[in-house]
C-alpha cells in the first residue's frame, strides 16, 4: 500500500512539474547584427587588428526570472592586417591583411542579476570556416597571385570562449558586447601557432 501511495505521489509531482513548464520557460526568436575588431596571435609575428561585420540569428530559452539559455548562428568576418616589404629598398611596409569568413555558433548562459535588462553571458563557441582571403596593398598588377592563395592552410573547424554583457531594452531590443578567446590552432601547419581573438560590438532585436 505504501509503494503505491509513494508512486501517485510522484506521479502527481511529475504532472505538477510538466504542467507548470510552459508558465516558467518560454522560446524567444531574434536577430542581430555589428561590428567585431578582431586579431590573431601568431607566434613572432607583429599584427593588428582589422573590422569585420556579423550578422545572423539567435533563440532564447527563459530558464527562470534570472536565468536564459541563448544559442545564436551568425556569420562573422575575422582576420588582422600584418606588414611586408615587397622590395628591398622599400622604406614602408605594405599591409598584408588575412580575412576569413565564419559560421558560428555559440551556446551561452545568460544571467540577470535584477531578472531584468543588465546580463552577463558565457559560453563555448564553435565556428566552420565558409572562406578566405588575403591581399597585400600595393601588390604589382599582372603579378601571380598564388602565393596569396593560403585557403588550404585554414583548419575548417573552430572552437572557443565567449564572455560578455549586454542589456535588454523594452523586453525587445538588445545590445551586446563580448569578447571571443579562440582555443584551436586555426592553421593546419603546428608551427604556425595561431588563435582568433576578438572583440564584438552588436544590435539586436527579438521578435
Amino acid at each position: 500500500m505504501k509503494k503505491v501511495n509513494v508512486k501517485r505521489m510522484m506521479a502527481v509531482l511529475c504532472l505538477c512539474i510538466i504542467t507548470t513548464l510552459p508558465a516558467r520557460s518560454q522560446w524567444r526568436f531574434g536577430v542581430k547584427a555589428g561590428l567585431a575588431s578582431t586579431t590573431v596571435n601568431v607566434k613572432d609575428w607583429e599584427n593588428s587588428r582589422k573590422l569585420g561585420l556579423l550578422a545572423g540569428g539567435v533563440a532564447t530559452y527563459t530558464l527562470s526570472s534570472y536565468f536564459d539559455l541563448q544559442g545564436e548562428l551568425f556569420y562573422a568576418n575575422r582576420g588582422f592586417k600584418t606588414g611586408i616589404y615587397l622590395e628591398t629598398d622599400d622604406t614602408k611596409a605594405h599591409d598584408w591583411t588575412f580575412s576569413q569568413s565564419y559560421l558560428n555558433m555559440p551556446l551561452l548562459l545568460k544571467w540577470f542579476p535584477a531578472g531584468h535588462g543588465v546580463y552577463v553571458a558565457a559560453g563555448p563557441q564553435v565556428g566552420y570556416l565558409l572562406d578566405s582571403d588575403n591581399d597585400i596593398e600595393g601588390w604589382p598588377k599582372g603579378e601571380p597571385r598564388d602565393e596569396l592563395d593560403w585557403k588550404d592552410a585554414y583548419r575548417r573547424w573552430d572552437f572557443g570562449l565567449v564572455g560578455g554583457i549586454g542589456a535588454m531594452i523594452n523586453n525587445r531590443a538588445f545590445v551586446d558586447v563580448r569578447y571571443n578567446l579562440g582555443l584551436t590552432n586555426m592553421m593546419k601547419e603546428p608551427a604556425l601557432s595561431s588563435k582568433h581573438r576578438a572583440w564584438e560590438l552588436s544590435l539586436g532585436f527579438m521578435f
